[in-house]
């Protein structure tokens, strides 16, 4: 992954799998790493956020300038958009933005 700063990823947890060695030199590299994903998983210094199931939906925002999301899945289940039109990414932004107050406070709540 080419990303300058930080990395905003939600994926499925099996999806993620795939991407440990990518996601681990982010990491080393000092980038801000953000994932949301389904299920419980460990990334030493990487924001880990448990929602709701990502089924085949995979989301990417690289240093808040270009995005990637779809669906990965068999044959023609493969479906991605790759933009970095700025009113799409501010769209997408705000959406996972919206998604990762609601887990925080959900996680806040189950603190207490």
């Amino acid at each position: 992954m080419n990303v300058e700063e930080r990395v905003f990823i939600s994926l499925t947890r099996n999806y993620l799998l795939l991407l440990i060695g990518q996601l681990q030199d982010l990491i080393t590299d000092r980038k801000t790493v953000v994932i949301i994903t389904d299920q419980p998983t460990a990334f030493p210094r990487a924001k880990v956020y448990i929602g709701e199931n990502r089924g085949m939906r995979i989301g990417v925002i690289a240093d808040s300038r270009y995005v990637l999301t779809g669906e990965y899945g068999e044959g023609s289940m493969n479906t991605c958009l790759y933009s970095g039109q700025k009113n799409f990414v501010e769209l997408y932004k705000t959406a996972l933005d919206n998604e990762i107050k609601l887990l925080s406070m959900r996680e806040e709540n189950q603190r207490q």
